[in-house]
């Protein structure tokens, strides 16, 4: 279903699970920082990737990395905090000025970009948050390492489950 449009099908069978969704009862934790400690840029964030500071200490994250070095904040969680706008079916987007809580340990349900294979790493896009895996430590073109890996697999566009808690 592509973004602003309405559900046309029903499947038989639920879904394995949700983007941005926690993917098992494992313990999930958020960045330090308490109570509306950040809030999504300007343009918004979008659920299910990896949220960058704006600039150095500052507390407005966003899916640009402001340097191609930047350590991620943490993963954004789908927590209901999304807007649906007029003519609009669904948005994975967190407008901007609205509270986040970027998740730095967790199970979670997201879309790779890349083939995902248990026990890889798991790398965020500089330029939009998305993210792609591969071998610890490698360089991956226009990503950064992260400290979350593969614990379940799938095909480019399917459903993977990344992990702090689980190296495989």
């Amino acid at each position: 279903m592509a973004n602003g449009t309405f559900q046309t099908q029903v499947e038989v069978y639920y879904g394995v699970g949700v983007v941005g969704q926690p993917a098992s009862n494992a313990p999930i934790i958020a960045a330090a920082g308490g109570p509306v400690a950040y809030v999504a840029a300007e343009a918004g964030v979008t659920i299910g990737t990896f949220v960058f500071r704006t600039a150095a200490g500052a507390t407005t994250l966003t899916n640009v990395a402001p340097a191609t070095d930047s350590v991620p904040v943490g993963f954004v969680q789908s927590l209901g905090q999304a807007s649906i706008t007029s003519g609009n079916g669904y948005s994975m987007l967190i407008p901007g000025g609205r509270e986040l809580s970027p998740k730095v340990a967790g199970d979670f349900w997201v879309v790779s970009s890349t083939v995902a294979t248990e026990g890889q790493k798991v790398f965020a896009s500089v330029t939009d948050g998305s993210i792609a895996t591969g071998a610890a430590g490698a360089t991956v073109t226009g990503y950064v390492e992260t400290p979350f890996y593969v614990s379940a697999g799938a095909a480019v566009g399917d459903l993977v489950i990344i992990s702090r808690w689980s190296q495989q």
